[in-house]
């Protein structure tokens, strides 16, 4: 197999691992096609605000999510990449509402 094969198979595997985890998934779901601050993502994940922007930075750092800051809050997105949209996990619950 190429290199650049290889690396990419390494990058995706790294992205999916991301994935691994089911608060993780749960704010794949609560975000779908919208942005949330960090206090409604965790409402609605039903976890501490503290665990959920854990979760958040760490999904952030790896390019599974964007944000944007308005202020004193911070709103996250889903990332668009080009893994991301074929995704079964992100993309199947893009379509789909929250």
């Amino acid at each position: 197999m190429d290199p650049k094969r290889k690396s990419k198979a390494k990058e995706q595997a790294e992205f999916c691992g991301i994935l691994g985890n089911t608060l993780r998934i749960r704010i794949v779901w609560a975000l779908g096609d919208q942005e949330l601050t960090v206090s409604e993502i965790a409402k609605r994940i039903d976890t501490s605000m503290q665990n959920t922007s854990q979760h958040l930075r760490l999904m952030k750092d790896k390019g599974v999510l964007q944000f944007r800051r308005d202020g004193r809050e911070i709103y996250y997105r889903i990332a668009e990449t080009e893994f991301s949209r074929v995704c079964p996990v992100i993309s199947k619950n893009r379509s789909q509402t929250s």
